[in-house]
């Protein structure tokens, strides 16, 4: 099909029967194609399957409702429709087992003309069309129909392109006296679809301009008087979705800003998040947050563990805090080899120190000072001399550790003294998680 034929009238054309079918035939293709090419196909209201237990016995209906199939055409049950024995018998049921139930548009000729206006040499004589639906069930999982392409040419024959609109599920017992349907259930996602909009745009019938007026029309921060909540009426500048809305890739809220930077000046994202295509949100102004925002903190066996963002902080923090380590420590000085007095020595101590609010040490800084001396009776003090020359550390020898090492320089302790000299330093040491 290349062109949509309109019928066009002159007066005094002769008209028969076809001329007015074709008239009929380009108003429904067009709202058909309206339907099928603005709508996603579906269920629109109601045709939920019900099931009614009264004692022993169990009936199962399709609720009145609407739906669109893919086609664009409407079908409409304006009763509840209760499966019985026809259907058994219809869809050739012999086993036991879960079947889906499809909805499919149906149309049967009706009302024949009045006695006496019946041509004799014509058959079919009908004055309507009756549509309505009918009802098959196949065994479930099922595969549907694939769903027509635009380039597909509209049909009115539900018969053959066998397109439906799939409700659910329901157990058919065929040999049972009071049981045959039962449990009922809607179809399991994608399957079970409501109609839709295919559109790019949508826009609030009253035209809306942010900087219009002082405060504008709508006010983020209520600033109109009365002072008092939006609405989606008011002001009549809103869309209002009812009552979820799941969005499969990305949201964006205001005017775009760019991520990724240029050449010239690169743009880090710590950490990187590049590889996710969908499941992202974009604010361009600030974000109100009237109840908790939640961070997903699994627990050491992986289980989702989900905390609300002071809880959240209280975790966090210590892992980017330094814990700060404060240890004296001993250390005795050997005596020198000689009784004299001889040239300075340099010598080197370690201590190990451990964190009890860090998993893991990367980083450490340290210093270290004398706290005090211990002599040996006899010594003479004025012989003594003692330097903290360097403090070095470094994180291990655990995750959780640091070891600092202090090298200090004194000079040699008389040998004729049996105890040697000793003294205490204070270590304080600054480990970092990062």
């Amino acid at each position: 099909m290349s062109t949509i034929d309109r019928v066009r009238y002159y007066d005094g054309e002769f008209l028969r029967a076809f001329d007015f079918s074709d008239e009929q035939t380009y108003h429904m293709e067009m709202r058909r194609r309206l339907n099928r090419y603005l709508h996603l196909y579906g269920i629109g209201q109601g045709l939920q399957l019900s099931e009614d237990i009264q004692g022993t016995i169990h009936e199962v209906s399709i609720l009145p409702g609407f739906a669109i199939d893919a086609f664009g055409r409407e079908i409409y049950v304006f009763a509840p429709y209760t499966f019985g024995d026809a259907d058994i018998a219809n869809n050739r049921i012999s086993q036991t087992g879960n079947y889906d139930v499809w909805l499919h548009y149906s149309k049967t000729p009706s009302t024949p003309p009045s006695s006496g206006y019946a041509a004799c040499n014509q058959s079919n004589q009908y004055t309507r069309w009756a549509e309505s639906f009918s009802v098959t069930l196949l065994a479930s999982p099922s595969t549907p129909v694939p769903d027509p392409q635009f380039s597909d040419d509209d049909t009115d024959n539900p018969a053959q392109d066998g397109v439906a609109v799939l409700l659910g599920t329901v157990l058919v017992n065929p040999t049972s006296a009071t049981q045959q349907f039962s449990n009922p259930n809607p179809a399991p996602d994608p399957g079970l679809k409501y109609l839709g909009v295919i559109a790019q745009r949508i826009q609030a019938p009253i035209p809306y301009d942010p900087t219009q007026g002082t405060p504008p029309p709508f006010s983020f921060v209520n600033a109109n008087l009365p002072v008092a909540p939006n609405t989606p009426l008011s002001p009549p500048v809103s869309l209002e979705i009812l009552p979820n809305i799941f969005a499969d890739q990305n949201l964006i809220v205001g005017p775009d800003f760019i991520l990724t930077g240029t050449a010239t000046t690169p743009v880090t994202i710590t950490p990187n998040t590049t590889g996710n295509n969908f499941g992202n949100v974009k604010i361009a102004s600030d974000l109100f947050v009237q109840g908790n925002i939640y961070q997903n903190i699994p627990d050491a066996k992986g289980n989702p563990n989900w905390l609300g963002v002071s809880q959240y902080l209280q975790q966090l923090l210590p892992q980017f805090l330094p814990d700060i380590l404060v240890t004296p420590a001993p250390v005795n000085v050997a005596p020198a080899p000689t009784s004299s007095p001889g040239p300075f020595t340099t010598q080197a101590a370690a201590i190990t120190l451990t964190s009890t609010k860090l998993q893991t040490v990367k980083n450490v800084s340290a210093t270290a000072a004398i706290a005090g001396f211990q002599f040996t009776p006899g010594v003479d003090v004025s012989q003594v001399e003692l330097f903290i020359t360097n403090v070095a550390a470094t994180p291990g020898p655990a995750a959780n550790q640091c070891t600092v090492t202090i090298t200090y320089t004194v000079n040699p302790i008389p040998a004729t003294k049996v105890s040697p000299v000793s003294f205490y330093y204070t270590v304080t040491a600054v480990c970092y998680p990062l």
